[in-house]
């Protein structure tokens, strides 16, 4: 899949936290991988992005594989906390939900160039 209705060049990660919430229910590593490293064998990450919408009254996809989106990496959407309009209107995206890699929400009407938050738990 790739990101749909979104400006690329416009969008940025606001924040890409990793979190600790136990390792990957198939690795043998417990909380580092090697040992000393530092690194959780996979993780769960708090991912905030602001994503500039392209056209209004439009399905939008933001896609954690696709690398147009300077910072964004992962594998699977875990949850969507929440996607808002930051542009001062009072248009919020309606049809949110989440599938594998990918952010799903239809934007409403008046919101072409508007910029969107997307705040989700993934892993990466």
């Amino acid at each position: 899949m790739a990101n749909v209705n979104i400006t690329e060049a416009s969008s940025s990660v606001v924040l890409s936290q990793r979190m600790w919430s136990g390792s990957d229910n198939t690795s043998t590593d417990w909380l580092q991988s090697p040992i000393g490293s530092n690194a959780a064998a996979g993780a769960m990450h708090l991912l905030v992005v602001d994503v500039v919408v392209t056209a209004q009254s439009a399905a939008t996809t933001f896609d954690l594989t696709d690398t147009g989106i300077t910072g964004v990496s992962g594998t699977s959407v875990l949850s969507v906390l929440s996607v808002t309009n930051q542009s001062g209107g009072f248009e919020a995206p309606t049809l949110v939900r989440s599938s594998g890699s990918t952010v799903a929400f239809t934007s409403a009407a008046g919101t072409a160039g508007d910029t969107h938050r997307i705040v989700a738990l993934i892993y990466a």
